[in-house]
């Protein structure tokens, strides 16, 4: 009775634990009916006799030990972009074939297999070499290694994997981070320990949702570093941007956009310098919060941190022109309008109101006495009816309520435009 480890092995098919688990489920009836307590102390008394951690579980010692690695993700635990740091719980199915854990069941009451705590046996020790606290060995003292009468060991260490990520978050909050988890077999070269990986990619089988990110691929790489053998476990996240965008991107235009509602106070409240000063101080909050959010890093700048600071400049000029209104409002009378401001009065008057006409003073044409000789006196009165334009004058406060219209629909186009351009940039950027 024995099972071909080309089965269990082979790269190709990405059910090799389903495989081993199926296996190890129809054979332990037999073991637990035919194998006793003391047929089991005796076949680990006998293994542990001559057994030597310190030394390669494998016949010839010039060839390497062949270490086989499937990775399981269970859970992301955190992602914090300001620390640049990953963390996941996940397992890592460790195999190699260990040339000192061979024995015949039919000798041992039909044992097929065994459990050993891993401080009693050699296992091939796999160090993060990408921590974001201490470096640290995968596994812990209470991990359990199963060995098959065949010598095929299963090391299955769980645990909470934090690592260290580089951060990308120029198309915040519609960015993808791409975090590199490596585990080396530091003390070993390569032509000791070899490490294989059961497959390209994380095995998602058990893994549950995460509410911010989510999984768009994996990847499993096996590297030479330093002389070792090296495992990569990289993971490709996708954020989830509804979250800020309905508590960061959305507040942020809508104080925008009551900024702009300064226009429609009447300059008699007096409320209009603290009522923007207000809203540019709540979009600074808003720099704040989303700034925390985010590394201090300078490359690259997120497209969002440049968003707000051209709201935070589309404020400050509401402020500035709702002051220069204010002024224009309550200035004296008497205190001549320069031409070109009333140039640009008219002008803007014609585009609003085409059908009037705008001059500084009534003038009336002159007729002559030959004039009134060619034509009839009715023709002649007509003409000075159409032609005589009441006159309309531009006064100070005409200005302001003219500037408040302007100044209404100005704020308003480059507010909705800023907002607009932000997500087609980056949408475009992360596509």
């Amino acid at each position: 009775m024995s099972l071909p480890l080309s089965i269990i092995m082979q790269k190709k098919s990405g059910f090799t634990c389903i495989i081993l688990h199926i296996y190890l489920l129809v054979f332990c009836m037999d073991i637990v009916s035919c194998g006793t307590i003391n047929d089991t102390k005796t076949l680990i008394s006998d293994l542990l006799s001559d057994y030597n951690i310190n030394v390669r579980p494998i016949a010839n010692q010039s060839q390497a030990v062949n270490v086989t690695v499937q990775a399981y993700i269970k859970s992301i635990q955190e992602f914090n972009e300001v620390e640049g740091k990953f963390s996941f719980i996940g397992a890592l199915v460790v195999m190699w074939e260990d040339a000192n854990m061979i024995w015949s069941p039919a000798l041992y009451g039909h044992v097929y297999e065994v459990t050993l705590l891993y401080p009693n046996v050699w296992i091939p020790e796999l160090v993060l070499s990408s921590p974001s606290d201490d470096v640290d060995s995968l596994g812990q003292k209470w991990n359990r290694i199963r060995y098959l009468y065949n010598g095929l060991a299963i090391w299955v260490p769980v645990d909470l994997i934090e690592s260290t990520c580089s951060v990308n978050i120029r198309n915040y909050p519609f960015d993808t981070q791409k975090c590199k988890t490596s585990f080396n077999s530091f003390g070993y070269n390569d032509y000791e320990v070899q490490l294989v990986a059961a497959t390209d990619k994380f095995s998602l089988d058990v893994y549950q949702e995460n509410s911010l990110w989510l999984i768009e691929k994996t990847e499993v790489k096996v590297t030479e570093t330093g002389g070792s053998s090296q495992i990569d476990l990289i993971i490709h996240l996708n954020r989830k941007p509804s979250f800020v965008i309905i508590n960061v991107v959305m507040p942020i235009l809508f104080l925008s956009l009551l900024n702009v509602l300064v226009f429609l106070l009447i300059p008699e409240s007096g409320e209009r310098v603290s009522y923007c000063i207000t809203v540019l101080l709540a979009i600074a909050v808003f720099m704040t919060i989303v700034s925390d959010m985010l590394p201090r890093s300078s490359e690259p700048v997120p497209i969002i941190s440049f968003k707000l600071m051209i709201d935070m400049i589309i404020s400050s000029f509401i402020v500035f022109v709702a002051i220069q209104n204010l002024t224009w409002y309550h200035r004296d009378e008497n205190v001549p309008i320069p031409p070109w401001l009333k140039s640009v009065y008219k002008h803007l008057s014609c585009v609003c109101c085409r059908h009037k006409k705008i001059f500084n003073n009534t003038k009336v044409k002159a007729i002559s006495v030959s004039e009134f000789e060619k034509d009839p006196i009715e023709k002649k009165i007509s003409r000075l009816v159409e032609e005589h334009v009441e006159e309309t004058e531009v006064t100070w406060k005409k200005l302001s309520m003219m500037l408040d219209r302007v100044a209404l629909i100005g704020f308003t186009a480059a507010t909705f435009a800023s907002f607009v351009i932000f997500l087609v940039v980056t949408a475009v950027s992360s596509s």
